[in-house]
């Protein structure tokens, strides 16, 4: 990997509230915050690790396009950055238009691996501090 974070940011309208995961490989932490859920942290343990990097090499990110667009009125637009340091190193975005199948499916899987875990270790976050 040639970045130490990533931001995936998705909205689906008209039905589900938004939702932003920032993985942090540096401070080796989760954070998701959810329109629904609010905002839960944790640490990435080992084993935790091992699986979003496995997720996120599947998923290819580097190869993706900047822009996927597919002119539909409803559904899911969505935003990820990697970053290495303080660098915006890579950015690609889509409106109901996404990277090929297999590397978007991967994608997905580390979204739900990564609320999955913020679900069952984390903790609430308010205000920029750990509750």
């Amino acid at each position: 990997m040639n970045y130490n974070k990533l931001v995936f940011q998705e909205n689906t309208w008209p039905d589900v509230p938004g939702k932003t995961i920032t993985i942090d490989f540096g401070m080796n932490e989760i954070i998701v915050d959810s329109m629904i859920e609010g905002i839960k942290w944790c640490r990435i343990g080992s084993r935790e690790r091992s699986t979003i990097e496995a997720k996120l090499n599947t998923s290819r990110p580097d190869e993706w396009a900047q822009d996927y667009f597919e002119p539909v009125p409803d559904g899911m637009s969505w935003d990820l950055k990697l970053f290495e340091g303080s660098d915006l190193v890579k950015e690609s975005s889509g409106c109901n238009g996404y990277p090929p199948n297999e590397q978007w499916q991967a994608l997905r899987s580390l979204v739900t691996f990564c609320s999955a875990v913020t679900r069952r270790y984390g903790e609430a976050k308010t205000g920029g501090v750990v509750k």
